[in-house]
């Protein structure tokens, strides 16, 4: 995942994880990254129509993201332009 950028969609599977369906994966989208962290906004599970992390990406350790579309990635453009 080292070639990781800007808008491209994820999923935090940590390695403990059987999957990518388990329950606890967390889908988001990166909003930059340095060195071995992605700074990703996470969908909240509660409503997944809202971003869990509003005021700040959270870093996550690329080594447990993998590439995943959950959204339209045009969604992920426009949250972008105000972030």
């Amino acid at each position: 995942m080292e070639d990781l950028k800007r808008g491209d969609q994820v999923a935090s599977i940590s390695c403990l994880l059987d999957g990518i369906d388990h329950p606890d994966v967390e889908f988001g989208f990166v909003t930059s990254k340095i060195h071995y962290f992605a700074f990703v906004r996470y969908w909240s599970k509660i409503n997944p129509n809202e971003l869990r992390t509003k005021d700040n990406s959270e870093a996550t350790p690329v080594e447990n993201l993998v590439r995943h579309q959950y959204k339209p990635q045009e969604e992920i453009d426009e949250l972008l332009k105000v972030l």
